[in-house]
C-alpha cells in the first residue's frame, strides 16, 4: 500500500532541518509549503487517486505527498523528468520542499509514471479546494469575474501532407519487422519502402521555381502508390497477427490497427486535396498520426492564423486567482461557454457575481439577457459589428469601459501560464494527457498566486 506520508523521519532527516535554518529558501517556496500543509485535502485527493484499483503487495512506492510536491515543483520550476531528479538529488531545499529529505532519489521515469497517473478530475478536485481557501480566506469573494480563451498546443510537428504520409510509411513499417522480429514462424515477408518514402517527402518540400506544382503533384503521386502498397501489406500482416496463437501477437495487432486507421484517414486526405485539389473539411483532417487528438484552430489571430491543439477557458476574480478552466475538444464558439461559467461561479460562490467582463467574441444577446437574469449586476462584453445609438452610449458609459479595462487584465494572467508554467505547448501524449497536464499548470499557478497573496 502507497503511504499518503512518511510518518517516520529518519536520523539524517535531521540534518537537512538543521540546514534549512542556514539556508533560507524562496519566500514564494516557503509559502506554496505552508499553504499544502493547511489544505490537508489536497493529499487525500492525491492518495485516494494512487491507491485505487491498486494490489496491497509490493514495492510501497513514492508517498502521495512526495509526488504532490515533486509534480508542483516540476511545473513551477519548468523541469522536465530527468532535470527534476537532478535537481531534488542535489538541492537541499528541493529535498525539504518535496520532503524527500534525506531519502534517496527515485529514477525519473518512477516520477513520470507517478504525476501522470493522477487524472485531471483530481487537479479540478484541488483547483477547487484552493478556490475555497482563497475565499475563506478573502483573497478572493467572487463579486467580479473576467474570461478568455487561448489555445495551448499539441506536441506536434506542422502538419504536411507529405510528412504525414511519410509516418505512416515509416510507422507501419517497423511495427511489421519488430512483430516478425519478436514472433518466431510468422509466415511474412514484403519489402521496405521508407527509403523511397522519405526521399520523395524530402523533394516535395524542398521543391522550388515556376514548375514546381506540376513536379510536387508528380512526387505525391509516387508518394501515395508507396503509402498505398505499404498500407496492403501492414493490412495482411494485421490479418495474420489475428490468428497467430504468440502471446505477443495481440500487442503487434492493436497497434498495427490503430495505425493503419489513422492512415486510411491520411492516405485519403492527400489524395482529395492534392490530387483532387478538394478543399477538406477541418473535421475530416487529421493533423498527426500520434496525437490523433489535435483540434485545427482557427480565431482570426494575424499572427497565428492556424493553431494545433485545443481551446482552453480560463476564468479568473480580481485576485487573479484562475477560478475556473476548461480544456474543449474542436473549435466551440466562446459565446455557447457563458451560462456554464455562471453555473459554476454560483456553485463555488453560492451566488452570481455582481459584474461580468469578457471580449466581443462571447457577445450575444441571449448571453447578457442569461447575465442579467442569473443575478448579473453589469455586463461588459463589446458588441462586434454594427452598434446602434444605444448600444453606442452603453459602450462609452464609464463602468463600461472600467470593466473593459480590468478584463484585459486576463490576458496578462494567459500571458503568464504560457511563459511560466508551460501551458504554451503540452508535452503529454494524448488528449487525457492533455487535460492533465493542463490542469496541473492551473494548480501550480493558483498555488503560487495565492502563496504570494498571504
Amino acid at each position: 500500500m502507497r503511504k499518503r506520508i512518511v510518518t517516520q523521519p529518519s536520523l539524517f532527516d535531521q540534518a537537512i532541518d538543521q540546514l534549512m535554518t542556514m539556508i533560507k529558501p524562496e519566500e514564494d517556496l516557503k509559502k506554496m509549503d505552508r499553504l499544502i500543509d493547511k489544505n490537508p485535502e489536497i493529499l487525500d485527493c492525491v492518495h485516494a487517486e494512487l491507491v485505487a484499483k491498486k494490489c496491497n503487495t509490493g514495492c510501497k512506492g513514492i508517498s502521495a505527498e512526495r509526488i504532490l510536491r515533486a509534480a508542483i515543483l516540476k511545473q513551477y520550476k519548468k523541469y522536465s523528468y530527468r532535470e527534476l531528479a537532478k535537481r531534488l538529488n542535489d538541492g537541499v531545499i528541493l529535498r525539504w520542499f518535496s520532503r524527500f529529505h534525506s531519502a534517496k532519489i527515485p529514477h525519473y521515469t518512477a516520477f513520470q509514471k507517478a504525476i501522470k497517473h493522477i487524472s485531471f478530475e483530481t487537479w479540478d478536485k484541488i483547483n477547487d479546494t484552493l478556490v475555497s481557501f482563497s475565499k475563506k480566506a478573502k483573497l478572493e469573494k467572487g463579486l467580479t469575474i473576467r474570461v478568455d480563451t487561448t489555445v495551448t498546443e499539441c506536441n506536434i510537428a506542422y502538419p504536411v501532407d507529405a510528412r504525414l504520409l511519410n509516418d505512416s510509411i515509416r510507422v507501419l513499417t517497423r511495427l511489421m519487422e519488430r512483430s516478425i522480429e519478436s514472433i518466431p514462424g510468422l509466415n511474412f515477408s514484403f519489402s521496405n519502402r521508407t527509403r523511397r518514402a522519405k526521399k520523395r517527402c524530402y523533394q516535395i518540400v524542398m521543391t522550388k521555381g515556376p514548375k514546381a506544382k506540376r513536379r510536387r503533384k508528380k512526387c505525391y503521386v509516387d508518394l501515395i502508390k508507396v503509402a498505398n502498397e505499404v498500407f496492403d501489406t501492414a493490412s495482411r500482416c494485421c490479418g495474420e497477427l489475428s490468428e497467430n496463437p504468440h502471446w505477443q501477437a495481440p500487442y503487434f495487432h492493436e497497434q498495427l490497427d490503430h495505425f493503419l486507421t489513422l492512415s486510411a484517414v491520411a492516405i485519403d486526405q492527400c489524395e482529395r486535396r492534392v490530387l483532387n485539389e478538394e478543399k477538406v473539411p477541418a473535421s475530416e483532417k487529421i493533423v498527426s498520426i500520434f496525437e490523433e487528438h489535435t483540434d485545427i484552430i482557427k480565431r482570426g489571430k494575424t499572427q497565428s492564423p492556424t493553431e494545433f491543439g485545443h481551446k482552453i477557458l480560463v476564468a479568473s476574480g480580481k485576485s487573479g486567482i484562475i477560478t475556473q478552466y476548461k480544456s474543449y475538444r474542436g473549435n466551440p464558439c466562446d459565446g455557447d461557454m457563458i451560462s456554464d461559467i455562471l453555473e459554476d461561479h454560483k456553485r463555488q460562490y453560492g451566488r452570481a457575481p455582481r459584474a461580468l467582463a469578457g471580449d466581443r467574441r462571447f457577445f450575444s444577446a441571449d448571453n447578457e439577457k442569461t447575465a442579467y437574469d442569473s443575478g448579473v449586476k453589469r455586463v461588459s462584453i463589446c458588441k462586434p459589428g454594427y452598434r446602434s445609438k444605444a448600444r453606442k452610449k452603453i459602450e462609452k458609459e464609464r463602468w463600461f469601459k472600467r470593466l473593459q479595462r480590468y478584463r484585459a487584465g486576463i490576458e496578462g494572467l494567459i500571458s503568464g501560464l504560457m511563459r511560466g508554467y508551460g501551458l504554451k505547448r503540452c508535452n503529454w501524449k494524448g488528449w487525457q494527457g492533455f487535460q492533465n497536464y493542463v490542469s496541473l499548470s492551473i494548480v501550480t499557478f493558483n498555488l503560487q498566486k495565492i502563496a504570494s497573496l498571504l
